[in-house]
């Protein structure tokens, strides 16, 4: 069946051209290092300075290096975050909306800018997609078939190993950038990026750090500068932004009912779409 690969890819070839999804966790997706890590800072070895700073304050004293690595070390330590993401390219939009866990659970929606969205549920072994009309309609050109009809409004089931796991790939960046901030794709150190100024991300204060991406275009990764220093987000000049908020707050996913539920291994068998 060609309709899961084709939710995938759509949203993928959109969204990993921006350079955002580069600081993926390092789980088995085999798209993750195709990009440069847009937002990532610099993450030089920390000087003594940043060793002294107190946890989650004084970042303002600190160089754009220390400031990645303290944050980098924050996010290594969380549970689970929120991401909203936005990414446009070509004229095509994506956004998203996830709240994802480090046992592997997720919820939330992706969105085409505004032709259909599909709500997504992960759990450490299993993914559920439930696509709408419209999302169907702008992601399957002509697709008005006997078998597209049948999984228009349902839950499509399959295993983190299939092609629509791929589809979910925005839940990995809730918490892997978090943990990979400031580093290439190889785990190596990126020097480059410039401490900012100072700015408030939904009411808390914020250090900035500016870099350029592989285009030449601008990102901009706020931290924390009050409590733990999380990213809080970061900007691509001209391609898409990405906040993340709920820190540790827990994620429930709750399996959809079988008679909603359609098994795409078992249904694409002799689906043609």
């Amino acid at each position: 069946m060609r309709a899961n690969r084709l939710l995938a890819v759509t949203v993928l070839s959109v969204l990993g051209v921006t350079g955002l999804t580069a600081c993926n966790s390092g789980g088995s997706g085999d798209r993750k290092g195709d990009a440069a890590p847009a937002a990532s800072a610099p993450a030089v070895p920390a000087s003594p300075a940043a060793a002294e700073s107190a946890a989650g304050g004084g970042l303002e004293k600190l160089t754009a290096a220390e400031i990645m690595e303290k944050s980098r070390a924050a996010g290594a330590k969380l549970t689970s975050a929120k991401l909203v993401a936005t990414v446009t390219q070509e004229g095509s939009t994506v956004n998203a909306t996830v709240a994802a866990d480090s046992s592997g659970n997720c919820v939330g929606t992706v969105g085409l800018g505004g032709k259909g969205t599909a709500d997504i549920r992960r759990t450490a072994d299993k993914v559920w997609i439930k696509p709408d009309a419209e999302f169907f309609a702008a992601v399957i050109p002509n697709g008005d078939t006997p078998a597209v009809k049948k999984i228009v409004g349902k839950w499509l089931a399959s295993s983190k190993a299939d092609d629509i796991a791929s589809f979910a790939e925005f839940c990995d960046l809730a918490l892997g950038y978090q943990k990979r901030i400031g580093l290439n794709d190889d785990g190596t150190p990126d020097h480059g990026g410039t401490k900012g100024g100072t700015k408030k991300v939904d009411g808390i204060d914020a250090v900035l750090v500016t870099d350029e991406d592989d285009d030449g275009n601008v990102v901009e990764a706020a931290i924390a500068a009050e409590g733990e220093p999380y990213l809080l987000s970061a900007e691509t000049e001209g391609k898409g932004s990405m906040k993340y908020s709920d820190f540790d707050v827990p994620v429930q996913v709750t399996a959809p009912p079988a008679d909603q539920v359609i098994d795409l291994k078992a249904f694409g068998a002799g689906a043609k779409v």
